[in-house]
């Protein structure tokens, strides 16, 4: 009679615990397919100074990293205004990383290099100067982006 008690008891244990874990499970799925549904839709154009480079294009940032140079993970966020440039050219572009601001100084997009004194290439959000470098800017959905070759 004690043997069977304690049968039932270790089933109705192990079922508990079953029943615990499961509900993890499924509370960690239902979160995963809402984070990867919010990646933003935004338009990117790319204009050199006399050109049209890209044409206003829809892009659907991805989710992960910019990983170039030997940039570690974590440090550029592939759901940035870097990560948009990304897509958007289908990684033709260069920078050099400046690890003290977390950010790519972008030398030359689309094979069109602007790095001296008097040029260099700007970022709009929406029309408006970007106040931060590309891998800062967080996309909401819907923006706008320009990358431009701007005057010093």
């Amino acid at each position: 009679m004690q043997t069977r008690h304690m049968f039932r008891t270790g089933v109705a244990t192990l079922g508990a615990v079953i029943a615990v874990a499961g509900a993890q499970v499924a509370s960690a799925t239902a979160k995963t397919p809402r984070a990867k549904a919010s990646a933003p839709v935004v338009k990117v154009t790319i204009k050199g100074r006399t050109t049209t480079l890209l044409k206003t294009t829809r892009i659907k940032a991805p989710h992960g990293w910019i990983i170039r140079d030997h940039v570690a993970p974590g440090k550029c966020s592939a759901d940035s205004a870097q990560g948009a440039l990304n897509v958007a050219t289908h990684g033709h572009w260069r920078g050099s990383w400046y690890a003290s601001y977390h950010e790519y100084y972008i030398t030359s997009i689309m094979g069109l290099s602007e790095t001296g004194k008097h040029y260099y290439w700007g970022i709009y959000v929406n029309g408006k100067v970007a106040s931060k470098g590309a891998c800062e800017i967080k996309l909401h959905p819907g923006e706008r982006l320009l990358f431009k070759v701007t005057k010093a």
